[in-house]
């Protein structure tokens, strides 16, 4: 999630139209550079369920957004969210996501074993010392998202 002040959704100040009834901010402190922004606590808010249901249209606002959903399960540690996500998204978008979560986030990439168990692919710590095995876990994320069958047996876990 991105801070309540600078979301697009935030009752008083943002841009779209539809609107978070329940933003987060109201709930901590103002001042965001105390620390104590709402994007800091990894809960899920509108902005990543909008991301989640808009980018099976291939929205270009949840597109753009996508990123700060894929913190909020990160921070969270929310492997539904993560899961959700890559289903929901374009081959292009899993593609960036996987690079950015092998470039800043290697440990979290745990979150994913329910897809590479799926397919039959040993869980994974990070993607030290995986060698040649990586293209394979890389495509497990790559395929198509399976009509839904992969990752819905994925969140069951």
């Amino acid at each position: 999630m991105m801070c309540c002040k600078k979301c697009p959704f935030n009752p008083i100040s943002g841009s779209e139209q539809q609107r978070c009834h329940q933003a987060l901010c109201n709930n901590w402190r103002h001042n965001c550079a105390d620390g104590y922004c709402a994007a800091n606590i990894g809960s899920r808010c509108f902005l990543d369920y909008y991301v989640i249901s808009r980018l099976y249209q291939q929205d270009p606002l949840a597109e753009a957004l996508v990123h700060h959903t894929l913190k909020t399960a990160l921070i969270g540690r929310d492997r539904a969210l993560l899961l959700s996500l890559f289903h929901a998204a374009s081959e292009s978008i899993r593609l960036q996501l996987w690079h950015w979560l092998e470039l800043y986030e290697p440990r979290s990439l745990w979150l994913l074993n329910p897809i590479f168990a799926a397919v039959g692919l040993a869980p994974l710590d990070s993607l030290t010392g995986m060698g040649s095995r990586r293209e394979k876990y890389f495509g497990a994320i790559m395929e198509n998202p399976y009509s839904g069958r992969l990752y819905r047996s994925a969140q069951a876990i």
